[in-house]
């Protein structure tokens, strides 16, 4: 059976374009999240290896979906091969991840993408504090036209809910935005 993966790290973000590709590939069964690769608990990822059987073979459309690091690589590779599963990453040319060839491309490609990401969480660190030591604004600037408009329909009797659909603003915002505010009229 052909087995798909499709991972992505945040609510926000979206599945679709994996998932047409996994179907394009001829997966008949596709496991789909919605949780941050670094995660230990993809219940998910779990899943489809506990599903996974002898001849079947799982295709992800890359590497970094699948994996958190190059142990955490190959230790799925080895799950899978162990069952007699097949893994292809079809960002590595649809390279079958457990042939002799393949565990050298994919343990080398998954050692450079945790460099990478540790050299990216490293630079943003860098350039966070250098920032802060600068006396530089981090973060985005508060909308107080935005914050403006919120209380205002707010006081004019809108709930939360439909005062973030009427500005197109997330709830989060309307609720930090009137959090302990006094407005007038004794709405708070």
């Amino acid at each position: 059976m052909e087995i798909g993966y499709a991972s992505v790290s945040s609510d926000d973000q979206t599945l679709d374009v994996q998932v047409e590709q996994l179907t394009k590939f001829g997966c008949e069964k596709i496991f789909e999240e919605k949780v941050s690769g670094k995660s230990a608990d993809r219940e998910e990822l779990n899943r489809l290896l506990d599903f996974a059987r002898e001849g079947d073979v799982v295709h992800v459309c890359k590497v970094d979906r699948l994996a958190r690091n190059t142990i955490d690589a190959l230790q799925i590779a080895d799950t899978l091969n162990s069952k007699g599963a097949g893994l292809i990453a079809h960002d590595l040319g649809d390279l079958d991840i457990n042939s002799d060839i393949g565990r050298v491309i994919y343990t080398t490609i998954a050692a450079f993408a945790q460099l990478e990401r540790k050299r990216i969480l490293q630079r943003c660190a860098e350039g966070r504090e250098k920032a802060k030591e600068e006396g530089r604004h981090l973060g985005r600037y508060p909308d107080y036209e935005l914050h403006g408009k919120i209380k205002e329909l707010y006081l004019d009797g809108k709930n939360k809910r439909q005062i973030g659909i009427e500005l197109q603003c997330s709830r989060t915002t309307v609720y930090r935005v009137l959090s302990g505010e006094k407005l007038e009229g004794g709405r708070a």
